[in-house]
């Protein structure tokens, strides 16, 4: 059993239906799998064998989906790569892996031009170094691949998105994923043969396995290769799509869109985010403006995003101070997932307690490739430490406090920047907001808050400190303010509080109010 047999079933049942709806295109099941299957066919073809890494570089594409289903079938492992890195870092990714071919999107032919030496195969799907996509796909049959693929073996090398340092390999096993599907048909999806799933999402991040429980169902899947919130809203209303991925950032700008209202959105029956905490003020008006249809769930790659959940009952809070107190956190636990929070000795805290978060179950990776003494740090006795600070409360329910790496000591007193950006985002002119620490000669930091105002409303620096004066004690306060346009994301749509730190760090001897 492995992930691309979800694709074969689902050709033997539905091979008529359509499957994918790529940017207004559709394909049948039948039509993916058989293209799927000559791919995989060609590259057992030409010298790659079992456990062979492999290298795509796409945005969000057909060529990009059939590609890492050919990988699954034959055992080779997807070795994802992050369309924004540089060419250093990709060639740093490349070597680490020891990728011996590469699939690429035309758009991206430069950048596949700089990590194309010395591999044995590259094949481009429009222009660019390399076979032409199309004819290699020609050249082969249309048969399931010879190979046997189990769920111990390695499916991908999924390299972090690098926002606490190098990034890491991310060994991930075909049982990860395929317990990953079970658990979101177990808990979060009641899908139909007539439900639509739509997302934007990155096909090389978590949009590659979100979509993996429609395509068991026979359903429909519609991928965009950008975020555009007025062709998502269209798309909603003209194909009638019940349920919509995103993350935070996205739903954030999907929520203060002007256009939002003049469509009918009303087939959505669910809308999950995923990939970073949103502001509880937030989730309040997009539970008024879209209804009751949030679904949210917390992990990390090293888990397949995927340790806890807060379904869409539990977002309806009913303005019961219980509830709205719920939605500032990540839920409960999946069946089969368990989860606690310990103290730096590694003992379980009992419920209130602040420490790390650590999970188990069959969803965690296999280790970081090359990498044994950060696996050990990672993986011990069994447990997943994921770096993540929080707490359970006696219903078993987990508030996120922040990164471990994230925490800001201010005249030596500790600053989770989460704590902050909750009391900022609920201003009402506040659209978006990232919390980081900057070095400071008397303070050692300072706090600093990067603020995106929302449309058609002002706020300046002196109105949003007196805000926050009434609201959070002095030490927590920003001391700076720097206004934008937009917050810097990668490509799956996470802030880089790293890169802001960066920019704004410069300044030591920050001037703004020095109340600790």
């Amino acid at each position: 059993m492995n992930v691309g047999y979800l694709l074969t079933r689902s050709a033997r049942y539905y091979r008529d239906r359509i499957a994918f709806v790529i940017d207004g295109e559709p394909k049948t099941f039948g039509q993916v799998n058989s293209r799927v299957n000559q791919l995989a066919n060609g590259l057992l073809s030409i010298g790659l064998k079992k456990g062979d890494r492999v290298g795509l570089l796409f945005h969000n594409s057909f060529e990009c989906l059939e590609s890492y289903f050919a990988l699954y079938k034959s055992g080779l492992i997807w070795v994802r790569l992050n369309s924004r890195l540089t060419g250093e870092e990709l060639r740093n990714i490349a070597g680490d892996s020891g990728m011996r071919a590469l699939i690429h999107g035309p758009e991206l032919s430069d950048m596949a031009e700089m990590i194309s030496d010395g591999l044995l195969r590259v094949i481009s799907a429009g222009s660019g170094p390399g076979d032409d996509y199309e004819k290699f796909l020609s050249r082969y049959p249309e048969r399931e691949p010879d190979t046997e693929v189990y769920p111990e073996d390695l499916s991908d090398l999924w390299y972090t998105s690098g926002t606490t340092g190098l990034p890491k390999g991310i060994q991930i096993t075909h049982r990860n994923i395929l317990t990953c599907v079970q658990f979101l048909l177990s808990d979060v999806y009641d899908i139909s043969r007539s439900d639509r799933f739509l997302t934007s999402g990155a096909l090389s991040h978590a949009g590659s396995v979100r979509i993996l429980p429609f395509i068991t169902r026979g359903a429909a899947c519609y991928l965009h290769s950008r975020f555009d919130p007025s062709r998502i809203f269209e798309e909603i209303q003209e194909a009638g799509i019940t349920d919509l991925a995103v993350v935070p950032t996205m739903l954030i700008g999907l929520l203060d869109h002007p256009e939002r209202e003049r469509f009918d959105l009303s087939s959505l029956k669910r809308i999950t985010y995923a990939g970073s905490p949103m502001p509880v003020e937030r989730i309040k008006e997009a539970l008024a403006a879209f209804g009751p249809v949030l679904d949210q769930s917390y992990g990390q790659a090293e888990s397949i995003i995927t340790i806890t959940h807060l379904s869409r009952t539990e977002h309806a809070s009913d303005n019961d101070p219980e509830g709205i107190r719920r939605l500032a956190s990540v839920g409960r636990e999946y069946p089969g997932v368990a989860v606690r929070i310990v103290d730096e000795t590694g003992t379980e805290l009992e419920s209130g307690g602040v420490g790390e978060i650590v999970t188990r179950s069959d969803l965690v990776m296999k280790g970081y490739w090359n990498q044994p003494e950060k696996t050990k740090e990672a993986l011990r006795n069994g447990w997943l430490h994921t770096g993540d600070i929080g707490y359970m409360d006696e219903e078993g329910y987990l508030y996120l406090v922040d990164r471990k790496n994230d925490k800001i000591i201010t005249g030596g007193l500790n600053v989770f920047p989460r704590e902050v950006e909750e009391i900022v985002a609920a201003h009402p002119a506040v659209a978006q907001v990232c919390v980081f620490g900057v070095p400071h000669d008397l303070w050692g930091e300072a706090v600093t808050a990067a603020v995106v105002v929302k449309e058609q409303m002002n706020l300046d620096e002196a109105e949003l400190m007196r805000y926050c004066r009434e609201k959070i004690a002095g030490y927590k306060r920003p001391k700076q303010v720097h206004f934008r346009e937009d917050l810097p994301k990668n490509l799956y749509g996470k802030v880089l509080r790293k890169d802001l730190k960066i920019m704004y760090g410069h300044n030591r001897n920050n001037t703004g109010d020095t109340t600790i």
